[in-house]
């Protein structure tokens, strides 16, 4: 015997919630697969702080939110007392998680530029001997429009490029071989670790109330199940 009245609102409620959190976690996975494609070298430059490389973020977010969607939803299709509660507690854990995150990333926050720019420095030393580390630096600094972790004087901290030479992705006007010629001065100026972090602190408010946005949904789901479940538990020993 189903779920009636009152609780059985509440267990479509909460599978078109399921059903809208699956197909935001679909979505959230096709943008993640999109920003890898188009811009996964990033990732490389920032070993030290992974987390701020939304591709891989937006892959891993996208394919919990789905599996946590479709349990939910079974649950609550089935009037499944199991699958509700295993539900409840992994929304409970990810909207925990994200709490936590959001208290290390204040706590840590000032740390972050000190990490930025070590592995810049890093990758900048590496450059011509990864081939993933070049690719990325190439991107950084035509994209940023930037040059050298704080200006183009940082490639003489790489062998391959004395005196006053730096890569091409440097030049304003790009060329082939425009960063080797002897005297030229229209590389970028800005150095791209400032911009960088520039970047990341003009979008962490916008990640922020996302964030908070998707707490509140999490919430609401998380009252649902359980109300679900103690009604599906309540008929359940009532026959």
């Amino acid at each position: 015997m189903g779920v009636e009245g009152c609780a059985k609102i509440i267990k479509y409620l909460l599978f078109v919630f399921n059903l809208l959190f699956f197909i935001s976690g679909c979505g959230i996975l096709a943008l993640g697969i999109t920003l890898n494609v188009n811009n996964g070298g990033f990732a490389t430059l920032l070993p030290s702080v992974p987390f701020l490389n939304a591709a891989n973020l937006c892959i891993a977010v996208g394919v919990i939110v789905m599996v946590v969607g479709f349990v939910g939803c079974c649950g609550a299709i089935k009037e499944n007392g199991c699958m509700l509660l295993i539900f409840f507690f992994l929304l409970l854990l990810i909207f925990v998680l994200e709490i936590v995150a959001g208290i290390l990333g204040f706590v840590y926050q000032s740390q972050v530029s000190d990490y930025v720019e070590s592995d810049l420095i890093t990758g900048l030393q590496k450059y011509d001997t990864e081939k993933g580390l070049q690719s990325a630096w190439d991107r950084l600094q035509s994209d940023l429009q930037c040059c050298g972790v704080d200006g183009a004087a940082d490639w003489a901290m790489n062998s391959s490029f004395p005196a006053t030479q730096f890569p091409d992705s440097c030049c304003r006007e790009y060329a082939i071989d425009c960063g080797k010629t002897v005297g030229y001065t229209g590389a970028w100026k800005d150095g791209c670790a400032e911009i960088l972090l520039t970047y990341l602190e003009d979008n962490i408010y916008y990640v922020g109330a996302v964030c908070i946005a998707i707490g509140i949904f999490e919430l609401f789901g998380i009252a649902l199940s359980m109300f679900l479940y103690c009604q599906v538990k309540n008929d359940s020993q009532v026959v």
